[in-house]
């Protein structure tokens, strides 16, 4: 199963705390140890307390909020891989069902304990840290089945999207079509565009778009390549095309997106203690 370790932590909030919207680069299992907050995702507001959890998705616009009063503390566990949606898909998690309790006889502090021993002894191998993901994952599984929390089967719409996006994200490096990911999945383009927006709050254009761009600023950090590897590398044949594309969504050409990098690092160099 292709799930990977990531990083973990956790946080004691301050009163309003807020992070986003934004957009996170892994899925994190999020675990609420006191206090109360909020959680949106597409286009949904869910309002969140002690002994509940909640999904973070890798690529779907998210916002969270401890409460003014009575923040939150949490913890998360952070990982990544193609075979994430599937072991969410099991206890019929989504991000329209992104919400979970979890049992006292649950409790997330030990695999945390576990990791953090881990980042200490520099010999530990990422096999360790893998296996402690995996009991994770397995125990808080079981413990959704024993309480009982495994909602209905996914909406064929829940379906589509999840289709849609699996699609997207393993070829947009192609030259697809909206056209052509709708027929894949087995729907019409417009319907597919309606089910984006009100699931995603984003249209199938943009959510590709958004997509590429992303790769293509993690790309951009690598000197070695030049901007039309990149540009080919996410999708366009015509460099000039990708250039505008970039700007419209980073707000700036790749050069300079480029240039700020090396800045950045330069900076991050200057003020390393020796």
């Amino acid at each position: 199963m292709d799930i990977c370790y990531c990083y973990h932590g956790k946080q004691v909030c301050e009163p309003g705390f807020a992070w986003g919207p934004g957009i996170k680069g892994q899925y994190k299992i999020m675990f609420i140890h006191a206090g109360k907050g909020l959680y949106q995702i597409g286009g949904q507001t869910f309002h969140l307390q002690q002994g509940q959890g909640f999904i973070v998705y890798n690529d779907i616009l998210c916002y969270m909020e401890a409460d003014p009063t009575d923040p939150w503390i949490y913890s998360w566990i952070a990982f990544s891989g193609t075979g994430v949606i599937s072991l969410f898909e099991r206890v019929h998690i989504s991000p329209l069902q992104p919400v979970f309790r979890y049992s006292p006889l649950f409790w997330s502090d030990p695999y945390l304990d576990e990791l953090s021993a881990c980042d200490e002894n520099h010999n530990t191998s990422e096999l360790r840290r893998q296996s402690i993901l995996f009991g994770c994952l397995a125990d808080w599984i079981e413990m959704l089945i024993a309480t009982s929390q495994l909602l209905p089967e996914p909406r064929p719409k829940d379906v589509y999207i999840r289709k849609a996006v699996e699609f997207i994200r393993m070829n947009y490096n192609q030259r697809i079509s909206i056209s052509q990911v709708a027929r894949m999945v087995g729907i019409d383009r417009v319907y597919m565009s309606v089910l984006f927006k009100e699931i995603l709050d984003v249209s199938p254009q943009q959510y590709l778009l958004n997509l590429r761009m992303d790769k293509a600023g993690e790309l951009l950090n690598n000197p070695l390549l030049s901007i039309v590897e990149v540009s080919h590398s996410v999708g366009y044949s015509d460099p000039l095309l990708f250039s505008k594309m970039f700007k419209r969504v980073k707000g700036h050409s790749p050069s300079h997106f480029r240039d700020g990098l090396k800045r950045d690092r330069s900076i991050g160099l200057s003020t390393t203690p020796d």
